[in-house]
């Protein structure tokens, strides 16, 4: 007959070691994520954009937070669907960067959220990215309020005013954010030609790594 007290005792150790093997098995789901995901979970530095709680969807309808973006270097600006004057030069001008880059290009992605979340919907966007035949590394949003729209736009130092019957008025920057969400350079350029000097700091980013 067991002695109650190494009853006790095996008892314990048995939770002990149950409690050993989900921690092993946390540890090892953790080391099983994606890179994207667990660069969203790392530590980012008090500088970083994706320090901001910014909840987006996209024109797939895919529901995700500015952190999600982590992971990668990313062209962020902002923009609007029914702009015919300073967006589609931007949208040209993105393309036409990403083109430059060549096989670089590969390692970046572009992030244009909307400054009209009342009227941009993921429908919309949808169609857009259609209309101007953007590829996958394009990701087109719009936050899920006209606050963190304004919030996001103060960031990256975006002014905008609404003009009436749906036309915003609004200053054009294209901010290159590393892995970490950092600006790294900016671009104020409106032309359809890529800035030269804007492509030579987004390849600089690229090259050295930091993705």
């Amino acid at each position: 007959m067991t002695h109650p007290i190494a009853q006790r005792i095996t008892a314990q150790l048995r939770r002990i070691a149950s409690c050993a093997s989900l921690a092993f098995a946390a540890c090892c789901m953790l080391a099983a994520l994606p890179s994207a995901n667990a660069a969203a979970l790392a530590p980012l530095p008090g500088n970083s954009l994706y320090q901001l709680e910014i909840r987006l969807t996209d024109a797939s309808a895919q529901r995700f937070t500015l952190r999600a973006m982590a992971g990668q270097p990313v062209l962020l600006t902002m923009f609007y669907g029914d702009c015919n004057a300073a967006c589609p030069i931007i949208i040209e001008t993105l393309k036409r960067t990403v083109a430059a880059l060549g096989p670089q290009a590969g390692k970046l992605r572009v992030l244009m959220v909307s400054l009209a979340p009342l009227n941009d919907s993921p429908a919309g966007l949808a169609q857009l990215v259609k209309n101007k035949q953007l590829d996958a590394r394009f990701r087109l949003a719009v936050a899920s309020d006209e606050s963190q729209t304004r919030l996001l736009a103060g960031a990256l130092q975006i002014k905008f005013r609404q003009l009436g019957d749906g036309v915003i008025n609004h200053t054009t920057r294209i901010a290159l954010l590393d892995s970490e969400g950092v600006t790294q350079a900016v671009s104020t350029r409106l032309d359809t030609t890529p800035d030269a000097e804007f492509v030579k700091q987004i390849n600089s980013l690229l090259k050295a790594g930091k993705n």
